[in-house]
């Protein structure tokens, strides 16, 4: 980022100390010493002006780098405002490639690991509510994406706290050698009530250990005006309209086969990316393959499938099957929450093995991209803390593909594709 734009945020609170930021983010007086990170500092609009003063004093690569200037005003304007919700869409490169030139034998998901903001997300009370690989992209290729990441702060002040601290300046050297493309997406969370049937048992085509359920993500840029063809006799209209008319006429199809939306993320604008704009991002919840299929086939959703054309300027649908999903209902429900974290560490947060609390909890079960959870390997029947079983003994033909070493302290909710051929584990 180039600096933050003079101006007066809606609450009064000065923001002219942005003009002091150089096109190299330091302030002309020196550094001023970054604000302490904590969990109330959404409750506070004055601490505004000590984040700016402090913002990017730190050595290494800048955080804000490439950021949309817009978006970033946008923020400013409510810095007190919150929760928004960052989408992540994230692609690695093959090697690291540093900017500084050092030589490296890491790949970008390795060096990516070694970014690891953890403990600044749980400072400023941060959390990932959505970590998944992609599983397949079924539309719009023009960038393979490798993974998605949905976190939630407490307000834009918090976030832009965190990103003037210099150790984690310091450290988004290593996103940026191991990151070749990315597009971070400011969001705000519609209200939407949690499902019925959230294990999806009374679906129509309900979920198994050989057709798991997944989430499908549709990220949606509209056209202003929807381009229908001219045979097809519609009347102008947005394409978000023209969205909504093809997401009505396959709604009934969807619930009777017993899918149900994730969540619904209206955008208010890119932070970091290339020109392209989005408008929303859709997440679905499908009971499994054969239930998307079914869904697919129907005849009525089929029939109205020229909305959807006309409605789409550009777009990315893409399958996962996320590692963590705790984002919130409009009823409270969490969502299918982070495993909890027990007396001796087992479920702490952690993008690599050094997050870990030690002791016996020395393992990551991360991708090394995304955040996973600290384990126990090694462990042996009962010896893993409620609600973690132990999982060994697992079929010789599949171990060598699993994410852990022989055995290791797994959620009791997880276990059952585990247990399950071909995997055949002995989870207790």
């Amino acid at each position: 980022m180039t600096g933050f734009s003079p101006g007066c945020t809606d609450d009064g609170t000065d923001a002219d100390a942005g003009s002091a930021l150089d096109a190299g983010g330091r302030t002309d007086a020196g550094e001023a010493p970054p604000i302490e990170l904590t969990t109330t500092l959404c409750d506070d609009p004055s601490n505004l002006r000590a984040v700016l003063e402090a913002s990017q004093g730190g050595e290494g690569s800048s955080p804000f780098g490439g950021a949309n200037q817009s978006q970033i005003e946008r923020m400013l304007a409510a810095p007190t405002e919150g929760p928004f919700y960052m989408f992540n869409l994230i692609r690695y490169r093959e090697r690291a490639v540093y900017p500084d030139g050092r030589e490296t034998d890491l790949t970008g998901r390795e060096a990516n690991a070694l970014y690891s903001p953890v403990e600044f997300l749980q400072a400023i009370g941060a959390r990932p509510v959505f970590i998944t690989e992609v599983h397949d992209q079924i539309d719009g290729d023009d960038i393979l994406w490798d993974e998605i990441a949905i976190v939630e702060y407490p307000c834009p002040l918090a976030f832009f706290a965190m990103l003037s601290q210099p150790e984690f300046q310091a450290r988004a050297i290593h996103k940026e050698a191991g990151v070749e493309r990315t597009i971070a997406i400011v969001t705000d969370l519609v209200p939407i009530p949690s499902p019925t049937d959230p294990d999806q048992s009374e679906a129509a085509f309900p979920p198994t250990a050989e057709d798991p359920a997944f989430d499908l993500i549709h990220v949606m840029d509209f056209h202003d005006i929807a381009q229908y063809e001219p045979a097809a006799g519609e009347p102008e209209r947005t394409g978000g309209e023209a969205w909504e008319m093809y997401q009505a006429g396959g709604l009934g199809a969807s619930e009777d086969l017993g899918h149900y939306p994730t969540a619904v993320l209206e955008v208010q604008g890119v932070f970091v990316g290339d020109d392209r704009t989005f408008d929303q991002i859709l997440m679905v919840h499908m009971s499994s393959m054969e239930g998307f299929q079914a869904l697919l086939d129907d005849e009525t959703r089929a029939a109205g499938r020229y909305h959807r054309l006309a409605a789409l300027q550009n777009n990315y649908s893409m399958i996962a099957f996320p590692r963590i999903l705790a984002i919130p209902y409009a009823d409270g429900d969490p969502g299918r929450s982070p495993p909890p974290v027990t007396a001796d560490g087992v479920g702490t947060l952690c993008m690599s093995d050094a997050d870990c609390p030690g002791g016996g909890v020395d393992t990551c079960l991360s991708d090394g991209g995304a955040a996973g959870f600290c384990t126990r390997e090694g462990c042996g029947a009962g010896e893993c803390q409620s609600p973690y079983l132990c999982c060994h003994d697992c079929a010789e033909a599949v171990a060598a593909m699993l994410p852990f070493d022989g055995s290791a302290c797994l959620p009791g909710d997880v276990v059952g594709s585990l247990t399950a051929a071909p995997v055949s584990c002995t989870c207790d």
